[in-house]
Order: C-alpha cells, then sequence, then structure tokens
C-alpha cells in the first residue's frame, strides 16, 4: 500500500511523545497531533531537580545539593524561572512541531518515589509510601500544601507556551483525578495562574484511568472539555491488578471483559455529553483488534508509541475517509 496515498481512518490517529528532541522526525509521519505528551521526561532529564527545592531552597541543607542546583540554573534570573523556562522550551518545541494540530500535555504525573529521585526530592517527598501507585499523585497533589506551588510553575510553563509563543494548540490535561471535587479544585488553581477554560480558546483535558471516571462521567462533563482514557491504569484499577507483579502479569490484560466494557462506557458517556474522548496507553499498540474494537464503538482519537503509528495506520485505513495529501 502506498504510504503517500492510502486513505486515512475517520478516527485520528495521534502519537504519544515524551522526549522532545524526537519530534522533528515524528511530526513527518501522517498523524493527527500528539494525543499525550508526558513532562515527566522533560523534568526528570532537561530539569532535574526537584520543583519545590526551587521555590523553598532553604529547607535543602545539603552543601553538594546545593551546589548542583547553584550549577544547573546558572544564567537563569532565579531558580523558578529556570523551571519555568526550561518546561516551556520542552513543552513548546514539541507544540510547535506539530502545530497547528492539537498537542494534548499531561501535567506531571510523577508518584512519590519518582519525585524523590529527582535532585534534592528527599527533602519534599515520603520516600516510604507503600503504595505509590495508589498514593500521592495526580490531581491529588496539585491543591496540595505539600506541591500546590510546584503545580504553580507547571502552569506558568502552559501559559508562557500559549500566551507568549503563541501555540495555543496545546490542551493540557490532569491526571489520576479521583472525585469531580478534585477536578473543580485544580481547576481554581490552574486559573489563579491564568489558565482560565474558555479564555482564549483554552480547553481543559482529564484522563479517564480510574474507575470513579468512568462511573460518574456526567459530572466529570461539568468541568472538562474532553477525556483521554490510560488503559493501563484503567485496567489495573478495575481488574485490582498490580500490572508489575510478577505473580500477577497474566491477569494483566487491558482486553479483558470487564476492561473492555469501562472503556465503551466511558466513550458512550463522553458522546452522551458531547465531550471529546481518545485513548492513549499500549493496548493498541500490541493489540491491532484492540484498535479496531476503538474504533467501531466510535472513539474520537487513539495515541499510540510513533513506532506504532503506521503500523495502525495501515490496519485501519480500509475504515475510509480522505487520502492523506503526497506532500504536507
Amino acid at each position: 500500500q502506498n504510504i503517500q496515498t492510502f486513505k486515512k481512518p475517520k478516527t485520528k490517529i495521534m502519537m504519544d511523545i515524551g522526549n522532545p528532541g524526537t519530534v522533528f522526525n515524528n511530526s513527518r509521519m501522517p498523524n493527527d497531533g500528539v494525543g499525550l505528551v508526558r513532562l515527566e521526561f522533560i523534568i526528570s532529564s532537561m530539569i532535574q531537580i526537584h520543583p519545590m527545592a526551587l521555590i523553598h531552597p532553604e529547607k535543602v541543607r545539603d552543601k553538594d545539593t546545593l551546589a548542583k542546583i547553584k550549577k544547573l540554573t546558572y544564567g537563569y534570573a532565579d531558580y523558578e524561572d529556570y523551571f519555568i523556562e526550561k518546561l516551556a522550551e520542552g513543552i513548546g518545541t514539541i507544540a510547535a512541531s506539530f502545530y497547528p494540530k492539537d498537542v494534548i500535555v499531561r501535567f506531571s504525573d510523577f508518584k512519590s518515589n519518582e519525585y524523590g529521585s529527582l535532585i534534592a526530592g528527599e527533602y519534599f517527598e515520603d520516600l516510604d509510601e507503600n503504595n505509590p501507585m495508589l498514593g500521592f499523585r495526580g490531581a491529588s497533589r496539585y491543591y496540595s500544601e505539600n506541591y500546590k506551588e510546584g503545580f504553580g510553575l507547571e502552569c506558568k510553563a502552559m501559559k508562557k507556551v500559549r500566551d507568549l509563543m503563541g501555540l495555543r494548540n496545546i490542551v493540557p490535561m490532569i491526571p489520576f483525578c479521583r472525585k469531580p471535587e478534585e477536578g473543580k479544585k485544580v481547576l481554581d488553581i490552574m486559573e489563579r495562574y491564568g489558565l482560565r477554560r474558555g479564555v482564549n480558546g483554552l480547553s481543559v483535558y482529564v484522563m479517564c484511568e480510574v474507575p470513579s471516571n468512568v462511573l460518574l462521567i456526567d459530572k466529570f462533563s461539568s468541568y472538562f472539555d474532553g477525556f483521554s482514557i490510560g488503559s493501563n491504569d484503567l485496567a489495573q484499577l478495575t481488574l485490582g491488578v498490580d500490572r508489575d507483579s510478577s505473580y500477577l502479569s497474566t491477569n494483566f490484560d487491558e482486553r479483558d471483559e470487564a476492561v473492555m466494557k469501562m472503556v465503551s462506557m466511558a466513550i458512550k458517556g463522553a458522546k452522551r455529553n458531547k465531550k471529546y474522548i481518545g485513548l492513549c496507553g499500549e493496548a493498541p499498540s500490541n493489540f491491532p483488534e484492540f484498535a479496531e474494537f476503538l474504533v467501531k464503538e466510535g472513539i474520537d482519537s487513539i495515541s499510540l508509541n510513533p513506532d506504532s503509528v503506521l503500523k495502525i495506520l495501515l490496519e485501519l485505513s480500509s475504515d475510509g475517509g480522505d487520502e492523506y495529501p503526497k506532500k504536507r
């Protein structure tokens, strides 16, 4: 099949991006934008320092750690500016490469142990948290006194990309939001930092990865403009399986009947509320039949690892639609 002239499916095929350094090649492939930007790579590799250490360096008592922070932030107006500039640079690189297509940017979703591994992280994280996967992560962090200021830096970086760089194709997304009320709290904080839904075309999405997101999708729809199904966490929490456990690995399968029913309910719920819904996760890349299931259910977009995009596009191309142009 000629990659220059094949029919693209009606369902948008987007890609997951973590490393801004890969976008110049990836953006040349047939695509409908970015369904998931993971900020974790930018923070861990480009910034390296725990955001709260940049806001409260007085709490960092180790001289060697302080020296590392000073060396990394040399040349910036202040510590906070270093975080904002570096994060905005990473997001902006991705957004510009895919402009004007949508680029959905998930706020940081590190768990406590992962935040703790950043420079000076041990001063701001509970490194003994028993179950970080179900613990202090996602939306619950953003309004907590322990991280609210750090989330503020993320918001400032997003605002800089949208308003100063003019890249209004970015759509911020909140991860692991357990209750609608949590979503309202996070939106209120975003608004304080100049990110208000509906102003300058700003949409805000939420990850649909906790069963409560599916069961209460009508209520979540009151606060958000769209959803992105996180099939990994949704499967784990629906089946009560730790996917990292070697004892239970055979029980973790996103094609399980219960998981697929949850996905179907989420898609129907979003459609009922006239909201956008996509999926980002490994299932469509690993199992073509899962991608076909999503298309039949009427999902708006599927976001894949870049190395799976062409394969899935070709497999779904019989779905119809327009030809991709020979030149972009």
